[in-house]
């Protein structure tokens, strides 16, 4: 009798235990809840190659943030990249933006970076959709970005800001130089370049402004009066053909003490080497956003570790080295602010909560800890904390020069 009954409790315990690893070995992983996000850039023509440029690099990223995901109020999400191209017009924008939030249900742009900023947010704003863009002409504070008409805007890569922390990394970098030329084209004017003008005389910087009317191709007139002006560097607005152009021609004018640049990061060295020639391009000037250089600013250990591994899944896909490093402070870093303004909020989709987290919080990116500040400047939330580092070519390759870290703005 006892024995029988022994043997049952062994067999009932035996089958308990199967039943358990059993259940274990088949158990269901969690599946992660999608939030789509927008990225509105162009993709065909003139500025296509620096939309395309982020189409692997921010596909790669996002496999490896998915794979932890974040959590807000116990549940897993992830997010999703829908691509749309702008042709950097405002019609184009304005198609794209329309074609998002009304025809997907998307909630949240991020990335944005075109000539499209006023007509996206003119649609964003009133259907409470987050738009994480730069500033520039159109969204600086006075200019026609207001606060109280656009709410659920960020600044998450404020160009005006990172321009000015180009322009003191360059003077770190060349503290003799005589007077530093600023090119932009006549479609660049506007009330940024008098918050421009305004802050580089503040900080004591000698500097000349020469605009061209869009499309310019003969660049000897103004790189004549930079000459005259007493300039011993040329830095761009952004307009990288019109840099490469001024690059090979005062190069060829005999003019080859004058360094060059623009800014935005360098998408290949060969581009530019190719454009201007191998002489004529050496030390050109671009943004750096390469975490591995930083020399000033510290970033978590766990990004830096992203980064190469981004770079490495690139790389293998496209079957060459991938050398391109500015996207780790744009649509990547503001995927991060935002999931961390999420899960600050306890909401992923009530957008007044999410903002409210955004302003005046602190987040951990691929380019440092960006805190957002700005309310007497912007009366809203902007980013400050990005390392502000410019690079050279050198050779056939982009290498680190100087950096001048962002400071908290008003």
């Amino acid at each position: 009798m006892k024995k029988s009954f022994f043997s049952a409790t062994i067999l009932m315990i035996t089958v308990m235990v199967i039943g358990m690893f059993s259940m274990c070995g088949t158990a269901v992983a969690e599946e992660p809840i999608i939030i789509n996000v927008a990225i509105i850039s162009p993709l065909s023509g003139p500025a296509g190659p620096w939309g395309q440029v982020g189409l692997d690099v921010y596909e790669a990223w996002l496999e490896l943030f998915n794979k932890e995901g974040f959590r807000v109020n116990g549940k897993l999400y992830n997010f999703k990249n829908i691509n749309y191209d702008s042709l950097n017009t405002p019609e184009g924008g304005a198609a794209c933006a329309k074609r998002a939030i009304f025809e997907d249900k998307v909630k949240f742009i991020v990335g944005h970076w075109d000539t499209s900023f006023l007509a996206v947010s003119a649609i964003s704003n009133p259907a409470k959709v987050i738009l994480i863009a730069r500033n520039g002409n159109e969204a600086v504070g006075g200019g026609a970005y207001n606060p109280e008409k656009m709410p659920y805007v960020v600044f998450g890569t404020p160009s005006h800001e990172k321009f000015l922390s180009d322009i003191k990394a360059i003077v770190a970098a060349y503290p003799n130089y005589k007077r530093i030329g600023i090119s932009d084209s006549t479609l660049g004017k506007g009330v940024g370049w008098d918050y421009v003008d305004r802050d580089l005389t503040a900080a004591g910087i000698r500097f000349h402004h020469e605009w061209y009317p869009f499309g310019t191709q003969d660049y000897s007139p103004y790189i004549t009066r930079f000459k005259e002006a007493g300039c011993d560097v040329i830095y761009g607005a952004g307009d990288v053909l019109a840099a490469m152009m001024i690059t090979k021609q005062r190069w060829d004018m005999g003019l080859k003490y004058i360094k060059t640049g623009t800014a935005g990061g360098l998408l290949d060295p060969k581009m530019y080497i190719d454009v201007s020639g191998y002489d004529a391009s050496q030390g050109f000037i671009a943004q750096h956003a390469n975490p591995l250089d930083y020399k000033k600013t510290k970033v978590n250990p766990k990004f830096i570790k992203m980064f190469r591994e981004v770079q490495d899944m690139v790389s293998k896909k496209q079957g060459k080295p991938f050398n391109y490093t500015a996207w780790t402070d744009w649509g990547c870093a503001h995927m991060q602010i935002l999931a961390q303004a999420m899960m600050k909020a306890g909401s992923v989709d009530d957008p007044d909560k999410i903002m409210n987290a955004i302003r005046g919080g602190t987040f951990d990116t691929m380019a440092g800890k960006y805190t957002m500040s700005g309310a007497k400047t912007y009366g809203s939330p902007i980013v400050f904390g990005n390392p502000g580092c410019i690079s050279i070519i050198k050779g056939n390759k982009e290498v680190y020069l100087s950096e001048n870290p962002w400071k908290p703005i008003p």
